[in-house]
Formats: structure tokens, C-alpha cells, sequence
């Protein structure tokens, strides 16, 4: 198997194989031990990322002193911190890898150069743009929606195979954040399918033994 890449991820699936070699150029790679920070809230944004290994929590100062509560948990193949370049704002949030990760850079001077001076390259990332925009639109929706069980189970039928074992991609308590649930509310989630017979759990591996 071929080991991940950059531009699998979705914001460069309409890029022609010129445009990718252009951006290659830039791009510079970075790895990150796990409880390492790759950029604070409010630092100058200094372009975006590609996750290629591993797994990034994205955090945001909160109300209550001392609270960081979680905004997302970016997994491979994906992009961030675009929102933040285009906007020519700071980062609006602290990233830090929760377990070894892979980063890929893409400095916000070049590749805004690159969008202007090539129209095909910005109408490629705009339209994955706009794709990874409904996407996030639906989650949001479904998650608002539904109470923490339910939660527990869309993101169980989006990600867990029919067959084998599934390592769980990032801790419990980080997949909990993600979710909007404590981790003892997790942890119950997968005890109330486990004992419907739908899951099998041992630690942070599962299996789906029933339809979930």
C-alpha cells in the first residue's frame, strides 16, 4: 500500500497534475511528538496544514479560567487552518498533535500567489471548499439534533467497518470532545451497545457484532 499523501486530502481532489507539482514545491513537511504544539490561538496565521499521520486536537480558550474546550479532533487525510489564510486573520485556535503526526505546510505567501496567478488552481480549491463546507453544515445539523447516544452511534456507522477490528484513531477521551460528550458518557455509550450484542470493546479496539 502506498503511504499516504498530501494531496488525497479533500480540499485537492479537482487538482490537475501540473497544480499539484506547483504546490509540492512549496510545501514543506513537519512531525510532531505526541502532546507537541504546531501553532497557538491568536499567533499570525502563517498559512495551513495537511494532516498525513496521526492525529491533531484543535482547542479554543474558553469562558471558564483554565477551560480549553475542544473544537475538533482533525484526522488523516484532511486540511486546516485554511479559514484563518484566506481570511488574513490569526489562527483562531491552538493545535496540538495527540499522538506522533505528520504535518504538511503550505506557507500562506506562495500559495495565494499561486491562486491569483492560476484562476483553474482557485476555482479547484474554492469548489472543495464549498463540498467540505455542506459536509460540515450536515454534521453540524445532525449533531444538534440528536442527544449523545445517538451521536456515539452516527459516528460508529460512519467509521466502523463491517467486519474486523477497528483501533479507535485517537483516545477516548479526545473521540469524546470530538463528540460533545465527557468520556464517562462515552465509555457508557459503547457499554449500552456492547450490551445489545451490536459491539464488541476491548480497550480502545471495537468490532461491530450487530446492526448498529
Amino acid at each position: 500500500m502506498l503511504p499516504p499523501t498530501w494531496h488525497q486530502a479533500p480540499l485537492f481532489t479537482s487538482l490537475q497534475p501540473a497544480q499539484r507539482t506547483r504546490l509540492e514545491i512549496m510545501a514543506g513537511t513537519r512531525r510532531l511528538d505526541s502532546g507537541e504544539m504546531l501553532f497557538l490561538e491568536d499567533e499570525p496565521c502563517t498559512g495551513f496544514f495537511v494532516l498525513v499521520e496521526g492525529a491533531i486536537q484543535l482547542t479554543r480558550s474558553g469562558t471558564i479560567p483554565g477551560a480549553h474546550p475542544t473544537l475538533a479532533v482533525i484526522l488523516p487525510i484532511n486540511s486546516f487552518a485554511e479559514a484563518a489564510m484566506f481570511g488574513g486573520e490569526a489562527f483562531p485556535a491552538t493545535a496540538t498533535a495527540i499522538k506522533p503526526s505528520k504535518v504538511v505546510h503550505f506557507p500562506k505567501g506562495p500559495f495565494l500567489g499561486a491562486l491569483r496567478e492560476d484562476p483553474d488552481l482557485a476555482l479547484a480549491v474554492i469548489h472543495a471548499q464549498a463540498v467540505w463546507l455542506r459536509k460540515i453544515t450536515q454534521k453540524v445539523q445532525e449533531l444538534s439534533g440528536s442527544d449523545s447516544l445517538e451521536r456515539l452511534r452516527t459516528w460508529l456507522r460512519a467509521n466502523l467497518p463491517t467486519q474486523a477490528a477497528f483501533a479507535l484513531p485517537v483516545t477516548k477521551k479526545a473521540l469524546a470532545a470530538q463528540l460533545g460528550m465527557t468520556p464517562e458518557t462515552l465509555s457508557r455509550g459503547l457499554r449500552v451497545f456492547q450490551d445489545q450484542g451490536l459491539l464488541e470493546v476491548q480497550g480502545t479496539r471495537l468490532r461491530k457484532t450487530g446492526p448498529i
